[in-house]
């Protein structure tokens, strides 16, 4: 069995009757309007509400730092893989190209830092190691050259 939907009568229109001088909210007809009007209201409201709410839950989501404790960080791969073919523009165009560009000459390396220096710091046996390798190759002639080291230490 079909259930009819009801249909929105001339009655119960939202908009003002054009022989009234009155609004169409003051009339003795007044009543079997409103449900008409709220919902025609409703559905503006929402629209413009939904395109705001989608446009900063975008944003947010793209704003929002991940949750290092408990997840882990992406890959490079999946890093690259991202820029390559994630959902965040179109297949081909500019935007992609300048995504992907951003990725190996920003993303990439740094990322790459980010994480040796986070593996060094997660353990001191790693931080002793590099710190005395660092001050090795500092006290050589390349070193001297190359690593920055304070004139104040011997």
């Amino acid at each position: 069995m079909m259930t009819k939907t009801p249909a929105t009568t001339h009655r119960e229109a939202a908009h003002r009757t054009p022989h009234s001088g009155a609004g169409a909210e003051n009339t003795a007809n007044a009543a079997p309007r409103a449900p008409a009007r709220a919902k025609d209201t409703e559905q503006t409201a929402l629209t413009h509400r939904d395109r705001w709410s989608g446009l900063l839950d975008r944003l947010a989501g793209e704003l929002t730092p991940p949750t290092v404790w408990a997840d882990r960080p992406a890959s490079l791969r999946e890093i690259s893989r991202y820029a390559r073919h994630g959902a965040w523009t179109t297949e081909t165009g500019a935007w992609r190209t300048a995504g992907v560009w951003w990725c190996r000459l920003v993303a990439i390396p740094v990322s790459t830092l980010a994480y040796y220096t986070a593996w060094i710091a997660q353990r001191p046996s790693r931080t002793v190691v590099v710190t005395v390798l660092y001050v090795v190759a500092a006290h050589t002639t390349p070193g001297r050259v190359l690593l920055p080291w304070p004139a104040w230490l011997p």
